[in-house]
């Protein structure tokens, strides 16, 4: 994806958390993406900082990273994060 793309993505995922945080009383919120990623596969938690970064953001807070990424099929990362971890666990 062109750069900008890739950073108003961002900034759409990152400010609709913010409001459903801050408005939403939600319980669960869920983030999708419509077009996957078809790349050369073999991306592991172990095989650089990128990855590794985020596992240690999402573990910090008490939820969990998985990375599927077999050979030639792409790339999908899953993270649940808890919603208390947001508020201090209010």
């Amino acid at each position: 994806m062109p750069e900008q793309v890739e950073m108003a993505a961002y900034y759409v995922v990152a400010e609709a958390l913010t409001n459903s945080a801050k408005h939403a009383e939600a319980s669960m919120v869920q983030v999708d993406t419509v077009e996957g990623d078809d790349g050369s596969g073999g991306a592991t938690l172990a095989g650089g900082t990128g990855l590794l970064g985020l596992k240690d953001r999402v573990e910090a807070l008490g939820g969990r990273i998985v990375v599927n990424s077999p050979p030639e099929a792409g790339t999908t990362v899953r993270a649940d994060l808890p919603l208390a971890a947001a508020d201090g666990g209010h």
